[in-house]
């Protein structure tokens, strides 16, 4: 099959897909659409089978008369081989074409008859030694479900149509080499999950992605005895490994999620894996470890980022984390699952693992592991930083460590690949060229400037251990060295960005009836913007609702009113990142910000614990600087000094808010109520004060408005700044060309 009848088949099973979508979210109907897939690629493995077992006789499966006792001779030998072959049995009349055709006649209930043999399939294994691996794998298809239609007769139409639709596709089984079918299922399962958001990181790790740790823990080997993945969600990341070598013995994996779980059962049956070579079992990893005392030639994971786990002292003589002498703190499980990882591989082995920048270089129990690690084990091979918002549902960050219990190297092999990416809608991606780049530096540990750097044990050592990488990979580049093709590109998008703002712009000022910002100007835009703001917060200019119908009046409410002070102590000193709030940044990671930790464990107690959207003000005020800055937290869990207010509004949407903070209204009421203290040169803000603030309160969906307009020139004046120092770095560039 080419290229184009691949994406074509890829392109029909989504829109087959797409017949169940206005019935139900995406997690819903991607367990039915896949799970019916499923169903037909079974049906068609049997009807291959039982063809060659009959092929002596001249009889086809589907000949057989399942009502004649010479009819059921043929079934009961059938069933017998093709259970030790396959796992399971399904007769001629329960065969998906069969029930199909069954569906696409008018007047016909198929339903009961469907849920029935979905169940014969599981029963069909009882007793056998693909019991376990068929143990109610169809359990999320249900076919009772009102989302389907409100009545039976809507549900059976509904499904009768998927059925008839999916049944005209040919899945090309008969080419043996070919894993179209499994292409086509990867490319679904990746499609549910760029529509999934934050659900998508529990069953699927992005393709691009999984090739980089599959080329990486397959280098210089073509057979791998065994691979394991302990968070193993959809199975794509073992089966990513399976594609870079000639062949893998055995699959081995762990999920907590029931429903991925099943999912990953049907991936591995599916991509043409035999049940005998796989074991995926159904339980916590860390809690309810299954594979106890087996080792892994290949260990690869995306476990969960920071996620919580008990850390309980009964783990300190869990022969997993015993030797490391501190456990991972309870609310980030990310050195947990590496320690689990590491009980569990080879001493020939190779393990590479997806986590959190955090476990770069925070301090506490994470710092006393990554030392252990590093300085007493010898088992960090490499670091790679991957660029941000290249997984779904988080724009955070990531990095690939890769450990070696026998290495050949006494140094580490940091590469800072956050650059390697390119861009569709709002998802970054690895190219081709970016996957060999990252591949070729690990294999080869080369060193190249701005990108890859080997570290000695006393670098790290200096460094205490930390393993951030600008401390190792220095990113700044000489203006000689500037690459034309890239900072074009990069203008492109510029002009792409600009674009759209100057779309919006225009939209969103026709409802406010405003002449739109024209013109390239990045100071008369910030001009533009404040004036905008003052006409908007004093009601000179109001948005309309549908319709052409006026919003409510706006109320004045007090910041006590809508939002409430968080004063909770941080009770776990060592679980918890530290925070500093910039005036011009926002909050920031205060080891990234001074590139050192100012606090310390001993003091960590009193601070105050941060979520992600919590506000923070800045009081530390003097007379030439009377309001400090209140800046939104988009970093997610960490700690503040508690000379900081923090605060949280009671509602999702704080972009009307985050706007209103950068206005001249609020910063005139905190000078008139700031009062001088002990030194004349600074100034103190009572809490009671502070939360008495007056705010401006439109209807929320006038405030959607407000804030999106905003936003909107917000974008245009960070694509022409980001455009005009990309066009200064071609200016210099063709003028060194020019020089030579």
């Amino acid at each position: 099959m080419t290229d184009e009848q691949k994406r074509k088949l890829e392109l029909k099973l989504w829109s087959i897909a797409n017949t169940l979508r206005g019935k139900m979210n995406a997690d819903e109907f991607r367990d039915y659409i896949l799970g019916f897939i499923f169903y037909k690629y079974l049906s068609e493995r049997m009807h291959m089978y039982a063809n060659e077992v009959l092929s002596e006789d001249g009889l086809d499966f589907d000949a057989i008369d399942e009502n004649t006792p010479e009819g059921g001779e043929y079934l009961e030998a059938i069933r017998e081989a093709s259970v030790e072959a396959l796992g399971y049995f399904l007769k001629p009349s329960e065969l998906f074409s069969a029930v199909a055709k069954r569906g696409a006649q008018p007047g016909q209930f198929i339903l009961a008859e469907l849920t029935a043999i979905l169940n014969n399939i599981q029963r069909s294994t009882m007793g056998t030694e693909s019991e376990e691996d068929f143990d109610h794998l169809f359990e999320d298809l249900d076919l009772t479900s009102t989302k389907l239609g409100r009545s039976e007769e809507a549900k059976n139409a509904l499904i009768g149509k998927v059925l008839t639709q999916l049944d005209a596709i040919d899945f090309r089984l008969q080419e043996t080499h070919s894993d179209v079918l499994g292409d086509a299922y990867e490319y679904l399962i990746g499609k549910f999950a760029s529509g999934a958001g934050k659900k998508a990181g529990e069953f699927y790790t992005p393709q691009e992605v999984s090739t980089v740790l599959a080329r990486i823990v397959t280098t210089g080997k073509t057979r791998l005895k065994s691979v394991y993945d302990p968070t193993c969600g959809s199975g794509s990341l073992l089966l990513r490994v399976a594609r870079e070598v000639d062949e893998v013995g055995d699959f081995y994996g762990q999920e907590m999620n029931r429903t991925t779980y099943n999912l990953a059962r049907m991936n591995m049956i599916l991509h043409g894996v035999h049940y005998r070579n796989f074991d995926l079992r159904q339980e916590d990893t860390l809690t309810a470890p299954q594979h106890e005392g087996m080792r892994f030639e290949a260990v690869v994971a995306n476990p969960p980022f920071s996620a919580h786990w008990s850390a309980n002292k009964i783990f300190e003589s869990d022969d997993r984390f015993s030797q490391y002498g501190r456990l991972a703190p309870a609310k980030k499980a990310d050195f947990a699952f590496v320690q689990h990882m590491l009980h569990h591989l080879d001493d020939n082995g190779t393990m590479a693992v997806i986590l959190p920048h955090g476990v770069l270089f925070r301090g506490g129990a994470e710092g006393a592991i990554r030392k252990y690690l590093i300085n007493d084990r010898n088992w960090l091979d490499a670091v790679i930083g991957l660029p941000a918002n290249i997984f779904y549902g988080t724009e955070i960050p990531t990095c690939i460590l890769v450990f070696k219990k026998c290495r050949e190297s006494d140094d580490v092999l940091f590469v800072d690949a956050s650059t390697c990416f390119a861009r569709m809608t709002n998802q970054s991606y690895l190219r081709d060229t970016d996957i060999e780049r990252i591949v070729d530096a690990y294999r080869t540990r080369s060193e190249a400037p701005r990108f890859s750097h080997r570290a000695s044990l006393a670098e790290m050592a200096a460094n205490e251990f930390s393993l951030n990488i600008p401390r190792y990979v220095k990113t700044y580049e000489d203006a000689s060295h500037v690459d034309l093709a890239a900072i074009e590109q990069k203008l492109q998008l510029s002009n792409s960005v600009l674009e759209q703002a100057d779309h919006l712009l225009g939209k969103f000022c026709r409802q406010l009836r405003v002449a739109p910002p024209g013109g390239n100007n990045i100071s008369l835009l910030q001009l533009y913007k404040t004036g905008l703001m003052q006409k908007i917060f004093t009601q000179q200019l109001r948005f309309v609702a549908d319709g052409e119908r006026s919003f409510p009046d706006w109320e004045e409410k007090r910041l006590g009113d809508v939002a409430r002070r968080i004063i909770r102590k941080n009770s776990e000193l060592e679980h918890m990142r530290v925070l500093t709030n910039s005036a011009v940044q926002g909050v920031v990671d205060q080891g990234d910000y001074f590139d050192k930790d100012i606090a310390n464990a001993e003091n960590l107690g009193g601070y105050y614990v941060v979520e992600k959207g919590d506000f923070v003000y800045n009081p530390r005020i003097s007379v030439s600087a009377p309001v400090g800055p209140i800046k939104r937290n988009d970093l997610g869990t960490g700690v503040m000094s508690p000379l900081y207010t923090v605060f949280r509004f009671n509602m999702e949407d704080t972009s009307f808010m985050t706007q209103y903070f950068e206005s001249t209204f609020w910063h005139a009421y905190m000078k008139g109520v700031a009062n001088y203290g002990a030194r004349h040169d600074r100034m103190a803000i009572t809490t009671a004060a502070f939360m008495a603030m007056p705010i401006p309160w439109p209807h929320p969906d006038e405030q959607k408005k407000i804030a999106s307009v905003l936003y909107a020139v917000d974008t245009k004046i960070e694509a022409l700044t980001a455009k005009a120092g990309r066009l200064e770095q071609l200016r210099t560039a063709l003028f060194e060309l020019i020089s030579e």
